[in-house]
């Protein structure tokens, strides 16, 4: 059985196996280095991964948000057995959900069924606040770009829940990366690729 063993310089383990001195027993500076560059190594595979991670989790994001506006238009649409849309602006990166009815009347009808603000703008059933989202101004979905939307920039659903006479495309972008959001005219279904 080993036994501890002192002198007057250093404390030792005695035994079976070789004497090992206790101040041998911490990490050595080389073994502090080799560490930190092994990190250095990995962070510099790393940060790049991570960045191109952020780009694609917020084209998916700003995506989601504008399939979630079509459907939303859509099921107005045979709720209410009238019109309703959505009109993008891909100049100035924000699109907006209203009813057809009142789209070119700028004055608001909060009495209205759904309520509606100036030019016919409905309310975001998730956030209670009109439904205009603007890609710029919302850090979600900082450096997506609208670069494409369909003819007229709108697509308007009907009571049976088809859209316009033909698809409607729009596409979105970031950092290179794309996704297209395709309406069926005549299903009014939303695929995205």
């Amino acid at each position: 059985m080993p036994t501890i063993r002192s002198n007057d310089d250093s404390t030792y383990l005695t035994g079976a196996r070789p004497a090992i001195l206790h101040s041998q027993l911490g990490f050595s500076l080389l073994d502090l280095v080799i560490v930190i560059v092994i990190l250095g190594i990995l962070g510099t595979i790393a940060v790049p991964q991570f960045h191109s991670m952020m780009g694609a989790r917020r084209l998916n994001a700003a995506s989601g948000e504008l399939v979630s506006a079509l459907q939303y238009a859509r099921n107005l649409a045979v709720k209410y057995q009238r019109p309703f849309g959505l009109r993008a602006n891909p100049a100035g990166n924000w699109f907006r959900v209203y009813d057809d009815r009142y789209r070119t009347d700028p004055n608001p009808h909060h009495d209205a069924a759904p309520p509606v603000d100036a030019n016919g703008v409905v309310l975001n059933p998730l956030d209670k606040t009109w439904y205009v989202i603007d890609y710029d101004t919302m850090g979600a979905y900082e450096g997506v770009a609208m670069t494409s939307a369909p003819a007229g920039n709108t697509v308007c659903f009907y009571p049976d829940g088809h859209s316009s006479s033909s698809d409607s495309t729009f596409v979105l972008t970031h950092a290179g990366a794309q996704r297209s959001i395709t309406v069926n005219a005549t299903t009014g279904r939303i695929h995205v690729q």
